[in-house]
């Protein structure tokens, strides 16, 4: 049983890049052009691949100047370029110079507002420390998406643990010190967008 839930996680997964790629395909020249043009408006030169190589601030403060047509188009384009990586436990072991890895809380992590996500979000401890770890992982690629422990699925009340490593793969993220049983529920948002991709919750008695 687990073992189908595992290979359906990983197809899932594997899915939710290959969706955004093969369908953008089909609308992306024009897209590109559309997008091309209104960014040029916005200042001279300006391409979607300079936009994203620019740093958040930046970014943030340019997306203030968008009319809500230019945020859709990047937000598209930004679904056809799926980042990938792939964090293995021995990275947890090196980071806290302990070979034990303890499971202490595990959940499934699922899309928000129509976007697509995929795979487990478990915390583990290490030695003195505390990683929150994303298996078989995916998410909708996005522009500035960060990872969050939240009180209450929003990050009113928050605990940034920095930008998302990539859209697609295992990956782990320092949460020593962070209060889990506080805050149990993990958002992928983008601040600079204003959008919430991604949500899991972890059980409060695990």
């Amino acid at each position: 049983m687990l073992r189908a839930v595992a290979i359906s996680v990983i197809i899932g997964t594997f899915l939710i890049g290959m969706y955004y790629v093969v369908a953008s395909s089909y609308v992306q020249p024009e897209r590109q052009d559309k997008l091309q043009s209104a960014l040029n408006e916005l200042e001279s030169g300006m391409t979607y691949e300079k936009f994203v190589s620019l740093d958040e601030q930046k970014r943030q403060f340019i997306v203030k100047q968008m009319p809500s047509g230019t945020l859709e188009l990047l937000q598209q384009e930004s679904r056809a370029h799926p980042t990938f990586i792939a964090e293995k436990p021995d990275d947890i072991r090196t980071k806290s110079g302990s070979n034990e890895i303890q499971l202490v809380k595990i959940t499934q992590i699922s899309g928000l507002k129509g976007y697509l996500a995929a795979g487990e979000a478990s915390v583990v401890a290490s030695g003195d420390m505390a990683f929150l770890r994303l298996e078989e992982f995916g998410v909708t690629s996005g522009i500035d998406q960060h990872v969050y422990l939240t009180k209450d699925g929003t990050i009113a009340e928050s605990v940034d643990l920095g930008p998302l490593k990539a859209s697609q793969g295992d990956q782990y993220y320092d949460v020593t010190g962070a209060d889990i049983a506080t805050y149990s529920i993990l958002v992928i948002y983008s601040p600079t967008f204003d959008t919430y991709y991604a949500h899991a919750q972890f059980p409060k008695n695990q």
